[in-house]
């Protein structure tokens, strides 16, 4: 039967507030020593899923082409990214992180930590844990649901990606 669309409607508000809050977070400049703002969550992506085409990662973030080029080109001037041709299609390039990239991400994904670590400090390890795995899951049906239907138009590579 599935959960009811009110229900549905009362967790986008702290889905909502959540996303929010990174951006303050990231507007204030609590992440972003070395890596341009509008980029960090490309390069993160980049990171995570190894080097892949630029269309791919626009497919997989549900954005335009030219929204990733952008964020390459910005990617690519701080030397946080490289490019080759990718020999199964030379007029096409392959993206990777390179190691100051890959070094970029980790300080990063640590401060994020700390700085979810403080803003939970009255909770349970216990209760991160669960929390972890019930957005998990849902982030993987919701992915699911969005490929399957055809959203996103993804691929088979990208949808290899997404699991």
């Amino acid at each position: 039967m599935g959960p009811k669309l009110e229900t549905c409607g009362e967790l986008l508000r702290p889905l909502r507030a959540l996303m929010g809050l990174k951006q303050v977070a990231l507007q204030r400049g609590h992440f972003a020593d070395q890596v341009p703002y509008a980029a960090a969550g490309l390069l993160t992506e980049l990171v995570f899923r190894g080097e892949c085409r630029a269309s791919d990662l626009a497919h997989h973030r549900v954005v335009d082409a030219s929204v990733v080029s952008r964020q390459v080109a910005q990617l690519e001037q701080a030397e946080l990214i490289s490019r080759r041709p990718d020999p199964a299609d030379r007029r096409v390039s392959l993206l990777r992180a390179t190691p100051e990239g890959e070094r970029a991400v980790a300080e990063l994904e640590r401060k994020k930590a700390e700085w979810i670590a403080g803003a939970l400090g009255n909770w349970e390890d216990a209760e991160v844990r669960e929390l972890t795995r019930l957005l998990g899951e849902a982030m993987d049906d919701i992915r699911r649901h969005t490929i399957d239907e055809g959203i996103c138009h993804a691929d088979p590579a990208t949808r290899e990606g997404t699991r």
